[in-house]
Order: C-alpha cells, then sequence, then structure tokens
C-alpha cells in the first residue's frame, strides 16, 4: 500500500487535533553540512487558528544556523498525494513499489535550498502507527536518498551532487503541550552506513517507549527493538538559535535549554551489533504552538559528526559520518 497524506474527514470528531508533516534532510560529507526542510499543519485545516508551519534550517560549519521558519493559516496550503506546499516551502515524496523519489524547496530568512533525487535504499514503514497523547502517530521512512541541487547558506552557495538524504512523513493526532514527546536520530556515514533511531517519550523525556534503530549496511537491513537497544547521552549544549522569534520571546525561559553534548546509540540481538557516538556541534530549537487550546512544544534538533564501530552479518563495521537528533517534546 502507497503511503499518502491523512487530513481528517469532516466527521472526524479528532479533526482539531490532527498533526500531519513531510520531512527531508540533506548530509553533504564533502562540506559537513547538514539541512532540514519541514513542512508542518497543525490543527483542523477548516478552522482559522489552524497553522502550516514551514522550516528551514542549514548548518554551515563554521558558520553556525542559517534559515528559521515560516508561520501561515492552514488555509494557505496545498496538498497532494504525499505532498505538501505553502509559502515558500514545499516538500514532496513520491514511493512506489518500494522506490520513489523525495524533493524539498525552500527559501526562508537567510537559507534557499533547492533539492531532490531518487530513493536508493529500501522504505521503512508505515513503520509506526502508536498511542500517542490523546491519540495517535504514524511515521513513515524514507532513510536513503541521493540529492542534486544547490543550498544556499551563511552566503555561500553550495551545490551537491549525490548528496545524503532522508525523507519521513509523520501523521496523527495529539495536541502541543500534552505529557509526550519522542527521540529521532538519523545517522547517515559517508561509506555507505546508515542508522535510524526513534522512541516516543513522555515531555521530559525521562519515561520512554521502545526503540526501534535500522541499520542498513553494504545492502544488509537490521532492525533492533526494545532490550536490543541502548541509548545513553553525556554533556550539556545549550540552543545556538531558536525559532521563531516570536515564540522564542514568549518562553524566553526555555533559551537554556539542556541538551546532549553526546548520544550514544547501542544495539546488539547476539549476532549483529553496533555502537554509534554522536559528537554534537550545534543545536536548533522550534517551537511550535497548539492550536486547538493553550500549549506549545519544543523540538530541538542536534547536529554534529558520528563514528561507528560493530560487527554485521559476521563482519567487522568501521565508519563516521554526519547525524542529526531530534528531541520533541
Amino acid at each position: 500500500m502507497l503511503d499518502h497524506l491523512r487530513p481528517p474527514r469532516a466527521d472526524d470528531p479528532t479533526r482539531a487535533l490532527y498533526k500531519e508533516w513531510l520531512h527531508v534532510n540533506v548530509f553533504d560529507h564533502a562540506s559537513g553540512t547538514v539541512g532540514l526542510v519541514n513542512l508542518s499543519l497543525h490543527g483542523d485545516p477548516a478552522a482559522a487558528p489552524s497553522r502550516a508551519v514551514g522550516v528551514a534550517l542549514v548548518r554551515v560549519p563554521g558558520a553556525g544556523w542559517s534559515g528559521g521558519t515560516q508561520v501561515q493559516g492552514a488555509a494557505a496550503a496545498h496538498a497532494g498525494v504525499l505532498e505538501l506546499a505553502a509559502g515558500d516551502v514545499a516538500v514532496a515524496v513520491a514511493p512506489w513499489f518500494g522506490a520513489g523519489h523525495a524533493a524539498a524547496r525552500a527559501a526562508v530568512a537567510d537559507a534557499d535550498v533547492s533539492l531532490g533525487g531518487p530513493a536508493v535504499g529500501p522504505p521503512l514503514g508505515p513503520s509506526w502507527d502508536v498511542p500517542f497523547g490523546e491519540g495517535h502517530l504514524g511515521w513513515a521512512a524514507y532513510p536513503r536518498l541521493a540529492l542534486d541541487g544547490v543550498v544556499r547558506a551563511a552566503g555561500r552557495r553550495l551545490v551537491v551532487r549525490g548528496a545524503g538524504g532522508y525523507a519521513d512523513h509523520n501523521w496523527g493526532r495529539w495536541a502541543w503541550g500534552d505529557d509526550v514527546g519522542w527521540d529521532w536520530g538519523c545517522f547517515h556515514g559517508a561509506d555507505g552506513l546508515l542508522v535510524v533511531m526513534s522512541r516516543t517519550t513522555d515531555r521530559a523525556h525521562r519515561v520512554t517507549g521502545d526503540a526501534l534503530v535500522t541499520v542498513e549496511h553494504a545492502g544488509r537491513v537490521a532492525q533492533f527493538v526494545g532490550p536490543q537497544v541502548d541509548i545513553a547521552v553525556d554533556g550539556v549544549r545549550h540552543p545556538s538559535r531558536r525559532f521563531p522569534g516570536a515564540m522564542a520571546a514568549l518562553h524566553a525561559d526555555r533559551a537554556r535549554d539542556r541538551l546532549p553534548a553526546r548520544v550514544r546509540v547501542r544495539v546488539g540481538d547476539g549476532f549483529d551489533g553496533l555502537e554509534v557516538v554522536l559528537d554534537v556541534d550545534d543545536v536548533a530549537q522550534l517551537l511550535l504552538a497548539e492550536p486547538s487550546r493553550p500549549g506549545f512544544a519544543v523540538l530541538h534538533e542536534s547536529v554534529g559528526r558520528f563514528r561507528a564501530v560493530g560487527r554485521l552479518a559476521g563482519r567487522p563495521v568501521e565508519a563516521h559520518g554526519l547525524g542529526v537528533v531530534e528531541h520533541a517534546g
């Protein structure tokens, strides 16, 4: 079954809690640049308070973050089968028969991103549809893309050819501000190793659900879940940039949120095993308001370089690359 957007029906009693978004990451190993483009819908699409939020963030080594957010009424959004566009941000994913294509376009503040390319690895999903807050959270991922295009950020113009890419689709029903959150990460190796991890949490990230970690290397896919996964953090990083400005000013008490300076993901099932260690270079903070009631959530995007060592299919693995970890709650 093909993935697709899941807008609420007119008779859906939970439509006020509707959430949906499409997301693309780029990992350019040649320059060390990590970027993301995201477009999300929040609330009943027919209600005036509902919002479409576009995000473009690019982190260039030595230059920090470029980009920001673009917030509009949900009525400004245009939707296709698996496409969203609003204002100066658009994301599209076209999966079919285990293959597909993704594209992202955004011009927000001082970041301009235009990327597209084919899926060059298997999709993961729809792999999640779990209870979450007052409703549920669904997730489908397209974790290995080869992206071409142009990224303008920090006064530079970067042409990418075959850069590492990741895309996903989230949907569900919940209220920002409920006692829910998630941890998600994508680690893209310069030599081809790919690791994706995800788990639901409470808002404080003290209580966690079972983690799912997928490892792809040399054509082999291995998945680890629950007690086969250990995620640990160390050190402290604070956000260096906060978006959007109005929400950041309203919640000035969150300016010094403590995020890990190092994230370690260790997996093993008695046959395969891997340890991935991400050293965080920088953190951006996104604040999202709940349109249906008072409440908000904070998403932190932590980017850096990782190293990995382990054994897969009886063969030793040692890799390094770029990664991003998202803490939401």
